[in-house]
């Protein structure tokens, strides 16, 4: 590559070929995983502020921890489900379970990484699997016709 190096580089990066290979997707995992970890919990909403009952079941900083594989129950359909930190530092509510990749729309396709944080996979196909945003299948939302999967979600919800 011929490029000059900082003192503090050079001697690292003696022999590049002493390195291991790593793959674009581990070094952008790794590096949205630090961005996720600094930044702070998102604040409350004014309607989360009141009352106390929907208000701490909906609180971010409530969700994680110990039992966030236990879940809560959405405060406005009841249905169990798991909060997540995104790589851009919110919290979603994700559906249990895994469902197939083909089964759901492009964009509403997640992955969740080995350390908890919510990446949206986009077009991405290259997993076979992936998760469902609750916020998508919410019986308290308009019902998602463009997928039988989430439809299927949303009519359980609605019971």
């Amino acid at each position: 590559m011929g490029g000059t190096r900082c003192t503090g580089c050079a001697p690292a990066a003696a022999d590049p070929s002493d390195r291991e290979p790593v793959t674009l997707g581990e070094a952008l995992a790794g590096a949205f995983a630090e961005v996720a970890r600094s930044v702070p919990a998102a604040p409350l909403l004014p309607a989360q502020r009141t009352g106390a009952g929907a208000a701490a079941e909906a609180r971010p900083d409530a969700a994680p921890g110990a039992d966030a594989e236990a879940g809560v129950s959405c405060r406005r359909c009841g249905a169990r489900a798991v909060w997540h930190l995104t790589v851009r530092g919110r919290w979603i509510l994700m559906e249990p379970g895994e469902w197939p990749t083909d089964a759901v729309p492009v964009g509403k396709r997640w992955r969740i990484t080995a350390d908890g944080i919510a990446v949206n996979l986009g077009a991405s196909g290259r997993p076979d699997t992936c998760r469902i945003s609750h916020f998508d299948t919410c019986a308290e939302e308009p019902a998602p016709y463009e997928s039988s999967v989430m439809l299927g979600l949303w009519h359980h919800h609605a019971r």
